[in-house]
Order: structure tokens, then C-alpha cells, then sequence
């Protein structure tokens, strides 16, 4: 072996071996841009709803294996007539194929009004915690 291409010669190969070892990753699982909006389409942000909105918060998925679980759980923070930080709903959705985004829709059971005040929904994607989102209502 000529030692003057040596270094060119390992250089390739350390190139090779590096691109070898990133064709095989997968991107990591990502719930990302957690954000409330006006209704189930998603286009208008929001922070603020009416006490007679339903409140909807919408995330981005990226890498999730089909059957992850994605979990929304709901608080009263400090609202008129509530105990303060007391969760008020949890709903699950597991991943499907195919599916970057997932939303969750929160309306009153019995068609009553939100009482004013401060509110929060938390994400986790199976059991741990990826963001959260704070909102009112006036």
C-alpha cells in the first residue's frame, strides 16, 4: 500500500462508516407546537374563550410508533367557584398510521357555561408530560 493515500484512503472510510451509522436513525418521537384554537380545523389561535365555548388544543406529531398514547388532561387553575388547580377531564388517543396532528375538544357535559377564570392542558405522550398550554375565559 502507497502510505501517501493512507490518509485519503481512511478518511473514506470514516466517511462511509459515519453515513452508514445515520442512514439507520429514525427521527425521535415529538409532540411539538401545542396550541388552542377556536374550533377543530386548527387555523385560529386563541387564548381566550367565551364561557360558552367549547375549548379545543392542538399539537403536531412527528416519529410517534402507531399505538402511542397521547393523553390531555384538563385544569381549572383558578376559576370562579372551582377548587383551584382541580383537573377537570382526562381523554386519551392512541397514534394511528399515518396521522401528524392530534386534537382534543373539551365542551361542558350538560351544555353549561365555563365559569371565568384560568385554565390549562397538559400533554403527555405515554405517561410523560410534553408540553402544556394555558387559556381564560372571560
Amino acid at each position: 500500500m502507497n502510505h501517501r493515500n493512507f490518509p485519503i484512503i481512511l478518511a473514506s472510510v470514516v466517511i462511509v462508516l459515519a453515513m452508514l451509522g445515520c442512514s439507520g436513525s429514525e427521527t425521535a418521537p415529538t409532540v411539538s407546537n401545542i396550541r388552542m384554537t377556536t374550533d377543530d380545523t386548527g387555523e385560529t389561535p386563541t387564548s381566550s374563550y367565551l364561557p360558552a365555548d367549547e375549548f379545543y388544543v392542538f399539537a403536531d406529531m412527528a416519529g410517534l410508533q402507531v399505538g402511542s398514547v397521547i393523553q390531555a388532561k384538563w385544569y381549572a387553575v383558578d376559576a370562579e367557584g372551582v377548587e383551584a388547580n382541580s383537573e377537570i377531564n382526562t381523554s386519551d388517543y392512541s397514534v394511528e398510521s399515518g396521522v401528524n396532528y392530534v386534537y382534543f375538544q373539551l365542551g361542558t357535559s350538560d351544555g353549561s357555561a365555563w365559569p371565568p377564570g384560568s385554565y390549562r392542558v397538559e400533554l403527555f405522550l405515554d405517561g410523560t408530560k410534553v408540553g402544556e398550554q394555558g387559556f381564560t375565559v372571560r
